[in-house]
């Protein structure tokens, strides 16, 4: 018998087989994968359910399993959808490259946080997401650095898009649940803002006194700048020490 893990690898690496005769079938697993995004994306993917999707095509519960086996394998085919809505990577300048690959993760997040939601260190990855990767590796791989450098510096960008993409997640999830939008949640703080005094907390009082929370820079354009900055010194750094992980004793 199959596993979990076995079924989502050849649910995504392998093509659904079509009939070749009779009529087209009402329900595929292509439409089920597109309206469970589109659950996700409207409801939150916390109301994600088999059932749920089913409703929204009219269909019941029990036909989905005909062509999804279960939620598990369900969420693996729409993370690999949704990536498949991005572009690869050109080949060209390093930065540029890592540059473009960035900004696809961030429009990907943004047009569908619930996947910042998910644990993508346990998701079976699919041929849409590692074909983004490859790309990314091939930019990098043109510097001429070790394999396991190539991985470290693609790793570094994706890392960065990934962690201020949680943030911008965490947003939309708790405006779903609340119904108040994040500035208007902060504007409702006012017994917080009497404790920002200049004895106790002195920095923050001169950047609020100055204005310098309501002109804040664009997490994700002033964070990936300096990213890219960072990599580029590492790279131009001739004979680098190559940092291995330590090993536990």
């Amino acid at each position: 018998m199959k596993s979990d893990r076995d079924r989502s690898v050849r649910l995504l690496w392998e093509a659904p087989v079509e009939p070749t005769r009779g009529p087209k079938a009402a329900l595929s697993q292509s439409r089920v994968v597109e309206a469970a995004i589109e659950v996700a994306d409207a409801e939150g993917v916390e109301a994600l359910t088999m059932r749920r999707v089913a409703e929204t095509l009219g269909f019941t519960t029990m036909s989905l399993y005909r062509h999804v086996p279960g939620k598990s394998e369900l969420l693996d085919l729409m993370v690999d959808a949704v990536w498949g809505e991005t572009e690869h990577t050109p080949r060209g300048p390093w930065r540029a490259g890592l540059e473009f690959f960035a900004r696809q993760m961030w429009a990907m997040y943004r047009a569908h946080p619930w996947m910042l939601q998910l644990t993508a260190s346990r998701r079976m990855p699919g041929p849409q997401a590692m074909t983004r990767q490859d790309a990314a590796y091939a930019v990098v791989s043109e510097l001429g650095l070790a394999t396991e450098e190539i991985v470290a510096v693609a790793t570094a960008v994706s890392h960065f898009v990934v962690g201020v993409g949680r943030t911008m997640a965490d947003r939309v999830q708790a405006e779903r649940e609340t119904g108040v939008s994040e500035e208007d949640w902060w504007n409702g703080r006012e017994a917080l803002w009497e404790h920002f005094t200049p004895d106790r907390l002195p920095m923050m009082t001169h950047i609020w006194n100055s204005g310098g929370f309501e002109r804040m820079l664009d997490d994700f354009e002033f964070g990936l700048a300096r990213v890219l900055d960072g990599l580029a010194v590492f790279i131009e750094t001739e004979d680098r020490p190559l940092v291995r992980p330590q090993t536990c004793l």
